[in-house]
């Protein structure tokens, strides 16, 4: 019986296994026509917090909004990359960022953190540099952030971009954009 009950805890841990291996494709993120896409990075090296979420709000034409929601989702990797694709031609502002569920407002001026969307075009939304600090039990989390673009920041995310959407619908415009940068 013991033999047994081995065997059947050793099959369901190899069958486990196998599901976890199973190669389940992701699905390409298509270009949708007449749309553009955004892309930045958060520098969190010196925070205590992670960005998980951006929001790139249409300021013009306007569009409202509910809460701190942005139009689309942004996609953000742990070392604070994100892009937006599929974004509706406009003026879009970095108005925050998401750490878990906790949403940070960028409260700087706007005009430093808007950007033209435009069909078919891949725009860079900007490098901000990020402190961030945990409150405590009687304190607010609280922090900084600054613009730092540069030129070679740009190209650096550009690669990434490119890795990142090889094989989707975004790469030709992706790689177009990288040509335009160097």
């Amino acid at each position: 019986m013991k033999s047994m009950r081995s065997c059947v805890i050793f099959l369901a841990t190899v069958l486990l296994a196998l599901a976890g291996h199973s190669s389940v494709a992701e699905p390409a993120i298509q270009a949708e026509p007449g749309t553009g896409m955004a892309f930045g990075a958060f520098d969190i090296t010196e925070s205590d917090l992670a960005v998980t979420h951006v929001v790139l709000m249409r300021i013009k034409p306007t569009k409202m909004y509910m809460g701190s929601s942005g139009e689309k989702a942004t996609v953000t990797y742990t070392n604070g990359e994100f892009f937006s694709p599929n974004l509706t031609p406009g003026v879009y502002a970095v108005m925050g960022f998401f750490s878990g569920s906790k949403f940070f407002a960028l409260e700087k001026s706007l005009k430093s953190n808007t950007l033209q969307i435009e069909p078919g075009r891949v725009t860079y939304a900007g490098s901000y540099k990020l402190t961030l600090e945990k409150g405590g039990l009687f304190r607010q989390d609280k922090g900084s952030f600054a613009r730092i673009d540069t030129p070679d920041a740009e190209t650096q995310l550009l690669r990434w971009l490119a890795k990142e959407l090889d094989g989707t619908g975004w790469a030709s415009i992706v790689n177009a954009r990288m040509n335009e940068a160097s």
